[in-house]
């Protein structure tokens, strides 16, 4: 899967979770701040998409991570 789609994939997962309070602020912070300088689908970027949402929705975040449908 090509980093572009999966972080885009990942970017709805957060952003649809219920349970983003288990996300701490200063990687939330760094989701946006990546996010908002267009480097979301930079390795760096879809690492720490990935690391923000396992603490959400971690059953979800690992379909996306095998390539399956959420």
């Amino acid at each position: 899967m090509k980093s572009r789609k999966r972080a885009d994939l990942l970017l709805e997962v957060l952003m649809s979770s219920v349970n983003l309070d288990k996300v701490p602020l200063d990687l939330g912070w760094s989701v946006w701040q990546l996010f908002s300088s267009g480097e979301i689908y930079s390795s760096k970027g879809v690492r720490i998409l990935i690391k923000a949402c396992r603490l959400c929705e971690p059953d979800k975040t690992k379909r996306v991570l095998r390539g399956e449908e959420v």
